[in-house]
């Protein structure tokens, strides 16, 4: 299952990205072509073999590592605001745009880059599990599952808000299906106490996040679509 997970949820978020090419073309929501595109070059970059290429590219140091934080910080940034205004909810825009919100961005990408070299990251190892005990490579790693984390939680009350209304059908189970992506990225705060016998959870939870995530944003698109056309109300 790890190994097809990452591949399936790198074609759905392709096919989503694919999806919105037209609309980006034309002007329309150029933000969600934007998000899913992200999100593709997110799950590429982590999946071992793209990693590794273009990591040898960069240097073979594992700047590809780098990149990808960077890539998902973007990322969570760009859906949280994008998820926070489309749900209605004020509370959780100001988390994430607000003064709190950028300063847990900066200092989660500044501490996230400081820690990166200070580290000898010599020789490519996707998700750097080749770099043994390197000292700082918990917080490295906690760091880059904090800021999505807080996303996240910023994110949970306006969507259980939603799929506990009267709204559409696709639309209350779409919000369900980002609701659980999300859900998952809080879990993987826990990742440190996975024990290595079951360290094949890790990946699971990541991609099944990142999958749920994706399906449940390009559900929501589609209900608001349908939503739109002319003789529904």
């Amino acid at each position: 299952m790890t190994t097809v997970l990452p591949w399936l949820t790198l074609c759905v978020c392709v096919a989503m990205t694919a999806v919105r090419v037209p609309s980006a073309i034309r002007g329309q929501n150029r933000t969600m072509f934007l998000l899913f595109a992200l999100l593709s070059a997110d799950i590429l970059l982590s999946i071992r073999e793209p990693y590794l290429a273009i990591d040898a590219v960069l240097g073979g140091f594992n700047l590809a590592n780098l990149l990808l934080r960077f890539m998902l910080y973007g990322t969570f940034l760009l859906l949280g605001a994008k998820t926070a205004a489309a749900f209605g909810s004020p509370a959780g825009l100001r988390a994430i745009l607000g003064p709190a919100g950028i300063t847990a961005l900066l200092l989660v990408a500044v501490l996230t880059a400081w820690i990166f070299f200070s580290m000898d990251t010599r020789g490519s190892s996707p998700g750097l599990s080749g770099l043994g005990r390197e000292p700082g490579l918990e917080s490295y790693a906690a760091l880059g599952r904090l800021y999505p984390g807080y996303v996240a939680a910023c994110l949970l009350p306006g969507i259980w808000q939603a799929i506990r209304g009267a709204g559409p059908a696709l639309l209350r189970f779409a919000s369900g299906t980002l609701f659980l992506g999300l859900c998952l990225l809080l879990l993987s705060q826990g990742f440190p106490l996975i024990p290595e016998s079951a360290s094949w959870l890790r990946p699971a939870i990541n991609y099944s996040a990142a999958l749920a995530c994706a399906l449940g944003m390009g559900g929501i698109w589609l209900s608001k679509s349908l939503a739109r056309r002319p003789g529904r109300g």
